[in-house]
């Protein structure tokens, strides 16, 4: 029997396009792995940071501090007098410009002076510092335009949570101008600026600006309350605190005691008060009776 001899020739052709094939396929999934991983981690490190950035503005957002500009009408013995009255213990504390505190030594003006008091008031929970409070106030006479201008510039390291400042809206000056054209029935405008610049502990700077007129000492037409400025700071310039009293060390007499006094006063007036308006509708059915007793007479 005739024996068939079969030869096999090895297709290298198709050998080496297979492992091509296989190589290349490998590579592909290398490349699209590591091309999905860093997909994947740019997805992941834009989550973190727009994570951190959402906890930044929340920190930002609760710890913001906004002040609390009012203006006052009182005596600087009534000062004492709120602070008593109210059993408040934070600090409240008062700050001068040029003329010191010559008004707050003066028992008669201290004690008489009825005052326009600007109180700037720490209403938050939490504490802000490097305070700068600028003012510029000025008195106009209308009939002669005469102006008298007054600025201050004042720093306080610190105002705590529920703490306050107060400073006079005009000095002393404008003070006695401001009496002597009222009585002389002349027509006069005064305008107050105040800025204050405080730091807060989410590392803000934030101007506050407050811009009040008042004409003939008894119209106030507010024209700014209001936030002017928030910029996002690292570490604030420090400054060097002005002089300044705190109102609660001027209070010498016993809280209580003078508590129930203002108490007691406050009842008898109240009291006064009762049976005045008692005698007065008396007074008033008497009369009428009388009255309508004529009225049958005739």
């Amino acid at each position: 029997m005739e024996q068939i001899k079969v030869f096999l020739d090895t297709d290298w052709w198709m050998f080496f396009a297979s492992i091509s094939s296989g190589i290349f396929a490998a590579i592909a999934t290398l490349i699209a792995v590591w091309l999905t991983n860093r997909e994947t981690r740019k997805q992941l490190k834009q989550q973190k940071e727009q994570h951190e950035r959402e906890i930044d503005l929340q920190n930002k957002a609760n710890k913001l501090v906004i002040i609390k500009p009012t203006i006052l009408l009182s005596s600087f013995v009534g000062l004492l007098d709120r602070i008593i009255v109210q059993n408040n213990y934070n600090r409240e504390l008062l700050i001068s410009g040029e003329d010191g505190f010559e008004f707050f030594d003066n028992p008669e003006k201290r004690q008489k002076q009825m005052c326009r008091i600007l109180h700037i008031e720490n209403t938050s929970d939490y504490n802000i510092t490097d305070i700068i409070i600028s003012t510029m106030s000025c008195l106009e006479d209308r009939n002669t335009n005469e102006l008298k201008k007054y600025e201050t510039k004042n720093v306080i390291k610190l105002l705590r949570s529920k703490e306050s400042i107060d400073i006079r809206l005009a000095n002393q000056e404008q003070y006695e101008s401001i009496i002597r054209m009222n009585q002389e029935r002349i027509p006069n405008e005064f305008k107050f600026e105040c800025r204050v610049d405080y730091s807060t502990q989410a590392d803000q700077r934030i101007t506050y600006c407050y811009i009040v007129t008042i004409s003939n000492d008894r119209c106030i037409e507010i024209e700014k309350d209001e936030i002017e400025k928030v910029e996002n700071v690292g570490k604030t310039e420090l400054y060097n605190s002005t002089v300044f009293r705190n109102l609660q060390d001027y209070i010498t007499i016993d809280r209580a005691s003078y508590i129930w006094e203002k108490m007691g006063q406050s009842q008898a007036r109240g009291l006064i008060s009762l049976v005045g308006q008692g005698a007065v509708q008396q007074g008033n059915n008497i009369i009428e009776a009388e009255e309508k007793e004529g009225e049958k007479t005739e």
